[in-house]
């Protein structure tokens, strides 16, 4: 079975299983470059925010597996690998400018309402507490074999502000994710309910 904090999936009904993890911990490894110190002053309740996107990226996909699951039995999850590269960052202009990251980020998270991972953090595939093994299930009465993909998302967050420093108007994009990660098992060939993510995870690993 999965950690507690995440739903068996039943592969038995051929479809797929999502699942979030939430972690109250900081999940992703960080440099240790501070803030820009704000030079001009910029009015750190003015923070003015034109657009806030929220979208899940697939972020570790696992090879497409040939698996065979005994009838009420398991099988272990394939292992993801982490398949994109990026840091949680702002507009370098919008620092030149005098913006303090530290004051647009908490800005965001009033805006967004949950708390975001810091300026310059870099992707992670797991949090720090680790990953319990994921295993699918099968609860009918014949084994079930197919190719099986596991995927791992973050929910990343865009924001567009503009703020006034020293009397003149200064625009910026930051760009992070919230915490905890979403986990989708899926099987090669079935396409029925999958998310967004789950579908470009099946393009993916199963057209390769």
């Amino acid at each position: 079975m999965r950690s507690a904090l995440l739903t068996a999936c039943a592969v038995a009904l051929l479809t797929a299983c999502t699942a979030q993890e939430q972690s109250p911990l900081r999940s992703d490894a960080r440099t240790s470059s501070p803030s820009r110190p704000a030079s001009p002053r910029c009015h750190t309740g003015g923070f003015a925010w034109q657009s806030v996107v929220h979208r899940t990226a697939l972020i570790g996909l696992s090879d497409a597996t040939d698996i065979q699951i005994p009838a009420h039995g398991s099988a272990p999850s394939p292992k993801p690998k982490l398949i994109r590269t990026l840091s949680a960052r702002i507009s370098p202009a919008a620092v030149e400018a005098g913006v303090r990251s530290t004051d647009a980020l908490a800005s965001l998270e009033d805006k967004a309402s949950e708390v975001l991972e810091p300026i310059h953090t870099r992707l992670a595939l797991n949090d720090p507490a680790g990953r319990m093994t994921s295993k699918m299930i099968n609860d009918s009465d014949a084994p079930v074999r197919g190719r099986f993909v596991e995927a791992v998302g973050v929910r990343l967050v865009t924001g567009t502000f503009t703020v006034t420093c020293a009397g003149h108007t200064v625009r910026g994009t930051v760009t992070t994710w919230g915490r905890g990660r979403s986990y989708e098992s899926l099987q090669c060939g079935i396409t029925d309910d999958l998310s967004d993510m789950g579908r470009e995870a099946e393009r993916k690993a199963c057209t390769a």
